[in-house]
């Protein structure tokens, strides 16, 4: 008949912690301290771990212990072990946590890449309520400077110097849909026509202030309140467009003219108020559009 060793089901965490913190800190009392338990009570927790692996796991060399074989492969092994129970009971604990996150959002970002990001993060968060609010640079900005939203995802501005956080520097590029007359108008030198936002418009003013700076003749063909229903209106050819190359529809083309002006990139990230004002969820919301977005 074979003799077996019968092996515990489980270690002990608490004290397999505690072995860990001693070795790493060099004393037992000072990982009595960090883990605000007694000298005795650890003392007691490394006995129960020996007796729970059937191994001697330290020996006394002069005045200091030292690992044994044995607790040289245990450590090894403890710092993945508790390394795995933390990372699970973390992710227990954020699968609970609530909140409301008031996101502002450019109209240039309100669809795709936004939308996914939010998706996946509520996969981690699936209690947190998103509150999304589609508006204007300037709309965005006051209304986070009055903390009637937590963040808004905005183009640069010298008005957000202070809490902005850079994420992208994207091109912008002069747009439209390949019609015949758009190339004769700018082959004759005529008034350009340009399809804008209202104001107030950064891109709008980029474009006015470019092609001044060029001295070309310009007007505005046809101004509305959405970037989607400026792109219906490019693809009827009633005119040019400056925009970011953030998102824009496949049939929406760039258009590469000596007779227009070299343009500007431009930057967009995330503006807040205060990280000290901000909740939990808002700040981990914010470290993530950080990490996925650069």
């Amino acid at each position: 008949m074979n003799d077996y060793v019968k092996v515990p089901t489980n270690l002990d965490l608490d004290a397999l912690r505690a072995f860990v913190k001693g070795i790493e800190l060099g004393s037992f009392y000072l990982a009595a301290q960090n883990l605000c338990r007694s000298p005795a009570a650890i003392s007691a927790q490394l006995k129960k771990l020996e007796q729970q692996t059937g191994c001697q796991l330290l020996r006394k060399n002069g005045r200091l212990l030292e690992l044994t074989p044995s607790g040289e492969l245990l450590f090894s092994h403890a710092k993945t072990v508790l390394a795995m129970n933390d990372r699970v009971l973390l992710q227990l604990h954020l699968t609970q946590a609530t909140g409301v996150i008031r996101f502002g959002l450019q109209e240039d970002f309100a669809e795709g890449t936004l939308q996914q990001l939010i998706a996946q993060f509520m996969l981690q968060y699936p209690k947190v309520q998103f509150q999304i609010q589609v508006d204007r640079n300037l709309n965005l900005l006051e209304k986070v400077q009055k903390q009637e939203l937590d963040l808004a995802l905005i183009w640069q501005q010298d008005e957000a110097r202070e809490n902005f956080y850079e994420l992208q520097n994207v091109e912008t590029e002069w747009l439209f849909c390949s019609h015949p007359h758009i190339q004769q108008i700018l082959e004759n030198k005529a008034s350009i026509p340009l399809v804008v936002l209202q104001q107030p418009c950064i891109l709008r003013q980029m474009a006015i202030q470019a092609l001044e700076e060029k001295g070309l003749e310009w007007h505005i063909a046809y101004e509305c309140n959405s970037v989607q229903a400026l792109w219906p209106a490019v693809r009827a050819g009633i005119g040019i467009s400056l925009r970011s190359l953030f998102q824009i529809p496949s049939d929406i083309k760039i258009l590469k003219s000596a007779e227009l002006p070299q343009l500007k990139s431009l930057s967009f990230g995330l503006y807040s108020s205060s990280k000290l004002e901000s909740g939990y969820i808002v700040q981990q919301f914010q470290k993530y559009i950080e990490q996925h977005l650069q």
